[in-house]
């Protein structure tokens, strides 16, 4: 009888649940040479897939757009776009769609995620300044971004389990490992 119960409760135990990754990419109209909507942005979501529930969110345009995308107890989150030192821009590489001015927005969003979340700004020069802000504002979760201008296949992931990534970048011809880790 005992056996019986146990059975019954382990079968009525919700399947083991994965951990939740989010990937925004930014509005891009591009046709030729797109930066956001390649094969290699492709292959990173599928690689993705082999550990985490993995949510895409595409053509994310505003800072509207990104404290709409429910981030709520992800413990990845990719966040891409063009970036400088102070901020990241969603709808092309002028204008700032993101920046300190959303302090208060930015905290709640990231507040959102999971403890020990693992924050990753994919857009150049963010790790100049503005993954600084990210990291006071998300408290112990790990910041990782790039100090320079990142190519379209910059972005690598060295591991899923603990979860590692690198980010090469290409300034006036030259590649270089140029991943900031903010812990």
């Amino acid at each position: 009888m005992k056996r019986l119960l146990l059975g019954a409760a382990l079968l009525a135990l919700p399947a083991f649940a994965r951990e939740r990754a989010v990937v925004i990419y930014p509005r891009e109209h591009a046709i030729f040479r797109p930066l956001f909507h390649t094969a290699h942005q492709r292959l990173l979501v599928e690689m993705l897939r082999a550990r985490y529930d993995v949510e895409v969110h595409e053509q994310v345009a505003t800072a509207r757009d990104l404290f709409g995308v429910d981030v709520k107890g992800a413990s990845l989150v990719i966040i891409s776009g063009h970036g400088s030192p102070f901020a990241m821009s969603f709808a092309g590489r002028d204008g700032r769609s993101i920046d300190a001015g959303e302090r208060e927005r930015l905290a709640a969003f990231l507040g959102s995620l999971a403890p020990d979340a693992t924050i990753v700004l994919q857009s150049c020069e963010t790790g100049r300044g503005f993954a600084w802000l990210i990291k006071e504002l998300a408290g112990q979760r790990h910041v990782i971004a790039a100090r320079g201008t990142i190519p379209r296949d910059g972005l690598h992931i060295d591991s899923l389990a603990p979860f590692a990534i690198s980010i090469t970048c290409e300034d006036e011809g030259r590649r270089y490992d140029c991943t900031l880790r903010l812990d």
